[in-house]
């Protein structure tokens, strides 16, 4: 049945009223200071360890069949293209107009990740509503989506596309800041001593020099901590009351800093670079001293050395994760077997699969090509027939019915991270004509990309691995994935390689910047390649 030029248009157009007025309401939430920094890195906790990956088990488990395994090799052949002419495009541009020296790699980070989960996930289904997709083409088209979100976090995680952003920042040698270090040591082994004298040294985002080193107390954060600390001393009882006191300290400190964070003025870095910062002056991880200060004994419960493991902290967050992870990967193997050169990048690489998303959609390719698997969890028309549960459903149905009712909540809270996102970045002072370098890279990605799309689908139908009629949706979503703006990841990974006590932020100021710009242009480009492809391509 063929529909009318007003009908594609506005059901075109549909998706993206609703998409921004999410983004608009987590903008807005966070600009009522409703979301702070904490709970939008909480929430982003909670998307990625949990909702993102009952998602895409569900949509993939019921959607995806044995037979089509030939489309899953060719969305992965379609991310590796537009993965590779986004950072071909972020290239061109640095190489002929004005790039910040400090954000050389990071603009080929932002030309190459696009954002692929929520945006076309909101979109589809939005519009699978009958008029042109049915719901079952819409549930297909969320699973191709996670399958693109699969080979995202491979190249950005496992194959280490994140070294691009970190590539940018330089930072304080041991020579150079050895007053920093030797502070902080005495700091570390005698937490409940009176403040020292530090000398004062900021961070320059792409220089390893440091400016004046007149002596300044602690900041307040520090001091504070450094009073509480006074206000319990050490009891004299025995290991376990040390322990519970220590932990009782730990926790009214880090309720103080929370508290204060709010109240902390942001001349110096923003509130994300604040919250999100993992590394000091020299670019070591903040983790492990703020751990050593802390006080752990060896007499810690299981459940604190697991919470504090390197492995813990790499799979269940999405931007704790740097060179030295990579460097480290594989040390507890025998030394013969980690000096060899694969070693290092198997181990790191296989690490990253055990990423909550990574695993539920590794899990969920495997019971989706295994027909007697697939039909424990739902009944197609191509999986064999087993005994059912009493309530005439497969055994394992409950699985999926928990997953769809979680997973549901994960792209509304995505979009509202989206917009909570947008709504903290500041722009501050630019380097000279990179606004131009900025607009030719957007028009690039949103302009010129999608043509691109248009074209790789046409070219897949012509070699016969395709057709209009039977891969509609798939080659529909194929070409809204070259129309997509860059990755807001991008925003905190850049924060957690800024030291928190950053001046000069170049590479935040150029990221927000560059992300800005894309979105509202996006309200134009792509209702307006989805009226195109729908119209001429599928003809609908």
């Amino acid at each position: 049945m063929s529909i009318t030029l007003g009908q594609v248009i506005w059901s075109s157009v549909k998706p993206i009223i609703k998409i921004y007025l999410i983004i608009g309401s987590g903008y807005g939430l966070t600009k009522l200071n409703i979301l702070s920094v904490e709970g939008v890195k909480c929430i982003s906790s909670i998307v990625l360890t949990l909702l993102l990956p009952c998602l895409s088990f569900n949509k993939i488990v019921t959607n995806i069949e044995d037979q089509d395994i030939k489309q899953v090799g060719i969305v992965c052949l379609s991310s590796v293209l537009i993965f590779g002419t986004g950072i071909f495009f972020a290239f061109v541009v640095r190489t002929i107009l004005p790039v910040p020296k400090k954000w050389r790699t990071g603009i080929l980070a932002a030309g190459m990740f696009p954002n692929i989960s929520d945006l076309p996930v909101a979109y589809l289904q939005t519009m699978d509503q009958g008029l042109i997709f049915s719901q079952e083409e819409g549930n297909k088209g969320v699973a191709i989506v996670f399958i693109f979100l699969a080979m995202f976090l491979i190249v950005l995680f496992n194959l280490g596309g994140f070294r691009l952003i970190e590539n940018d920042f330089q930072y304080l040698d041991e020579e150079s800041a050895v007053g920093d270090t030797k502070d902080e040591e005495s700091r570390c082994s005698t937490p409940d001593e009176q403040p020292v004298i530090l000398g004062e040294t900021s961070y320059s985002g792409g220089g390893a020099h440091k400016n004046s080193s007149s002596p300044n107390l602690l900041t307040p954060d520090e001091s504070q901590s450094q009073s509480i600390d006074s206000n319990y001393p050490q009891p004299l009882h025995s290991d376990f009351d040390s322990q519970t006191t220590q932990r009782r300290r730990r926790s009214i400190v880090s309720s103080v800093r929370t508290t204060e964070l709010h109240e902390l003025p942001s001349h110096t870095a923003s509130e994300l670079v604040r919250e999100y910062s993992n590394v000091d002056q020299m670019g070591r991880r903040r983790s492990a001293s703020h751990h050593s200060q802390s006080g752990f004994t060896r007499r810690s419960s299981m459940l604190e050395r697991v919470q504090s493991s390197h492995l813990m902290r790499m799979v269940t967050t999405d931007v704790n994760v740097n060179a030295q992870d990579f460097k480290d990967s594989g040390k507890s193997l025998p030394k013969w077997l980690y000096k060899l050169s694969p070693t290092r990048y198997i181990v790191f690489f296989l690490k990253n699969c055990l990423r909550p998303c990574s695993i539920a959609v590794i899990l969920a390719l495997v019971v989706a090509f295994v027909p007697w698997l697939k039909a424990l969890f739902v009944t197609t028309s191509h999986t064999p027939k087993l005994k059912q549960a009493p309530d005439a459903q497969p055994a394992l149905s409950f699985l999926m019915d928990f997953t769809s009712y979680v997973g549901a909540a994960s792209v509304p809270f995505g979009l509202l991270l989206l917009g909570a996102t947008l709504g903290r970045l500041k722009i501050g002072k630019l380097h000279p004509g990179f606004w131009k370098s900025s607009l030719v890279l957007v028009l690039l990605r949103l302009c010129i990309m999608p043509i691109f799309g248009v074209l790789w689908c046409d070219r897949l139908v012509k070699a016969g691995w395709v057709n209009w009629d039977d891969d509609g949706m798939l080659l529909f979503v194929i070409a809204i994935s070259w129309a997509l703006p860059s990755m807001t990841t991008q925003v905190y990974f850049t924060a957690a390689y800024t030291p928190a006590e950053a001046v000069d932020t170049v590479q935040m100021d150029c990221m927000s910047f560059y992300l800005l710009i894309q979105y509202p242009l996006m309200i134009i480009t792509l209702p307006f390649l989805v009226t195109y492809f729908l119209k001429v391509q599928l003809k609908v």
